[in-house]
């Protein structure tokens, strides 16, 4: 059988492919074209929204800054009371680094180990809710739980402990709201590690605590070191669970954002000055964050 072609079909099959592709390259030029239109007109208002948010976030800073002077924020340094709070913030917040990088450190490692992806998802809430926990309801939890009257509070006032406005208090209430900055750090680090390499070294002969301690944290350093100063920063910033917990007590309860407070009710010029110093602290601790992390990948 002879296959018959009609060659004059041919030159009007070709004539609307070319001309299927001048529709394409012409409706690509349209888009291209009402894109830099809509750039153009969307630039404007992108850069106001900007504009505005930043300077909601950077112009309260820098008026604080201003209007402390830095003579005011010198003198900080001289009173007595206001060193008495540093030295305290600072014993108390490093207690609390400790205790949380004991208890999250186990418990982000034990989030891993879950099977059950429910009962992970729930601990995993149950754990970061303190960071969206308004500061005056975990300061309540704390002192029905720890109080005098609380639970935990009466079996520890049998044994001559009492923990409500002492430094304990405060320990306790900086390590609940700042543990869950790091354990969250830490566990999004540790689901990124990939499973061979658990898989490689328990096939080497190594057991899982061996792995951990040996393998897997000097993998996570950075990540472990980055989420602890960001613990550490949240510590030294706790103000409304300590103050209805710990109460504020000079000399023992008084932590840098509890003597902010206390200057407000006297003298707001040294507020600002105190707040000022808190302020940088925290920046040049935040820094610090980035810094180490430069290397790294999206942990945070």
């Amino acid at each position: 059988m002879a296959l018959i072609f009609n060659n004059k079909d041919v030159p009007h099959k070709r004539f609307k492919v070319q001309d299927s592709l001048f529709n394409k390259k012409l409706s690509s030029e349209k888009n291209k074209i009402s894109n830099r239109i809509l750039n153009k007109i969307l630039l404007l208002p992108i850069g106001i929204i900007i504009f505005i948010y930043l300077a909601i976030v950077i112009l309260p800073v820098t008026t604080m800054i201003r209007y402390s002077g830095v003579d005011n924020i010198l003198a900080m340094f001289y009173i007595k009371d206001n060193i008495s709070s540093v030295i305290l913030t600072f014993y108390t917040s490093s207690i609390s680094l400790l205790m949380t990088f004991i208890f999250g450190t186990t418990i982000a490692f034990y989030l891993r180990t879950i099977k059950n992806k429910n009962l992970s998802k729930l601990i995993s809430i149950l754990i970061e809710l303190p960071i969206v926990l308004p500061p005056a309801a975990v300061g309540v939890a704390l002192l029905l739980t720890f109080g005098n009257n609380g639970f935990v509070g009466r079996l520890l006032n049998q044994i001559g402990i009492e923990i409500v406005f002492t430094p304990m208090a405060v320990i306790l209430a900086q390590f609940f709201v700042s543990s869950a900055f790091y354990v969250k750090v830490l566990n999004n680090s540790i689901n990124d590690i990939p499973k061979e390499i658990f898989e490689i070294t328990y096939v080497l002969g190594a057991g899982r605590v061996e792995t951990v301690f040996r393998v897997i944290i000097p993998m996570l350093k950075r990540a472990i070191i980055s989420g602890l100063i960001l613990s550490f920063i949240r510590s030294i910033g706790e103000f409304g669970a300590t103050l209805m917990f710990a109460g504020n007590i000079l000399n023992a309860t008084r932590t840098i954002p509890l003597q902010i407070y206390t200057y407000m009710q006297t003298d707001i010029k040294m507020a600002t000055s105190f707040a000022t110093i808190l302020y940088i602290l925290s920046f040049l601790l935040l820094f610090s964050v980035r810094v180490f992390l430069k290397d790294e990948g999206e942990i945070l």
